[in-house]
């Protein structure tokens, strides 16, 4: 339970460093599992240990930006299911993605108040 805590602070700590996306071209740190795959979400058993810790990860990272995101709350009516299994579908048709890549679209979607439903999914972007 520690290990879940810490990772989540660390989240939200690095999420509250990050105002809005970047400039294209203009990089960003984060703190955590960043070289992630989706292949490997995908294929990790959904009752690990090891996904709990990573869904924390990912939930603290976008409650963190959804604090600091000045144009209001994104999260507002949804829930750790729905947001989780975008992240599923994101991951599923784009196995080499980063989970960070997957979080970056999954927030664009919220930011733009569209519904948690299977959408084509844009390219991955430049890193």
């Amino acid at each position: 339970m520690l290990r879940i805590a810490t990772l989540l602070l660390v989240a939200v700590m690095s999420a509250a460093q990050v105002r809005g996306a970047p400039a294209p071209g203009e990089t960003r740190t984060s703190l955590g599992p960043l070289d992630f795959s989706c292949s490997k979400w995908t294929k990790m058993s959904k009752r690990s240990t090891d996904h709990e810790i990573l869904k924390g990860w990912v939930l603290g990272f976008i409650s963190g930006m959804n604090w600091e995101n000045a144009d209001g709350d994104f999260l507002q009516g949804r829930d750790v299911d729905g947001v989780t299994a975008w992240i599923d579908n994101y991951c599923r048709q784009n196995p080499p993605h980063a989970t960070t890549q997957a979080i970056y679209e999954l927030i664009q979607v919220l930011k733009a108040g569209a519904p948690l439903t299977p959408l084509p999914v844009p390219p991955p972007r430049p890193r």
